[in-house]
């Protein structure tokens, strides 16, 4: 894992920061029971995050999409319809009568090739821009001092006088004379045992 040259700087510079904003005081106080105490106060710059919300503008690019209509020329076939005048012979089958001519006008249907314009939608998209406010969070660091004080007893104040150790009384607590092999006056006396008979012997 390499690590670069600027990240070492900035941790060369926080250890720096941090020794610099650690003081240290020592004292010494007495206690009401004589006790001598040594008081050492730390102090230490802590630095505590704040995060608050900050309108920030950026420029974003928003889709706009718009129809637009573009001219296409096109032929197409159209029925054109005439009234034309054709002379008709009539009665020809009728041989009791004559036969005569008669004009009928009649339609005439014919298509023809006429040019025309068409209109047709075409769908454009146009990126338009325009100007956002956002909330950013943004963290700022502050530095708050937090003392640290821990205290260590240097020296004692003599003990109270009491009781001498050599004192008739101090040995009669603290020392026992040994049990055993030593018949005391309250004790009941020693007596040889009832079933015992001195010069008897078991026949």
């Amino acid at each position: 894992m390499k690590i670069s040259l600027g990240t070492l700087t900035w941790l060369l510079a926080a250890a720096i920061a941090a020794t610099a904003h650690s003081q240290t005081t020592t004292t010494y106080e007495d206690g009401p029971d004589g006790v001598k105490w040594q008081v050492t106060r730390q102090v230490v710059q802590r630095s505590i995050p704040t995060t608050e919300y900050q309108a920030r503008q950026q420029k974003v690019y928003r889709p706009q999409v718009t129809t637009e209509y573009q001219s296409y020329p096109q032929t197409y076939l159209t029925p054109v319809t005439q009234y034309q005048v054709v002379p008709h012979l009539r009665n020809w089958w009728n041989p009791l009568g004559e036969a005569y001519w008669t004009n009928d006008v009649v339609p005439v249907t014919r298509w023809e090739a006429r040019p025309a314009t068409v209109q047709v939608p075409v769908a454009k998209t146009n990126w338009v821009e325009e100007t956002q406010t956002t909330q950013v969070p943004v963290t700022t660091y502050r530095t708050v001092p937090e003392e640290y004080t821990s205290r260590v007893v240097v020296s004692a104040a003599p003990a109270t006088p009491g009781i001498s150790p050599s004192s008739a009384s101090a040995t009669s607590v603290a020392s026992r004379p040994a049990v055993g092999g030593q018949q005391y006056q309250t004790d009941p006396p020693k007596t040889a045992s009832p079933w015992a008979t001195s010069g008897s012997t078991y026949r």
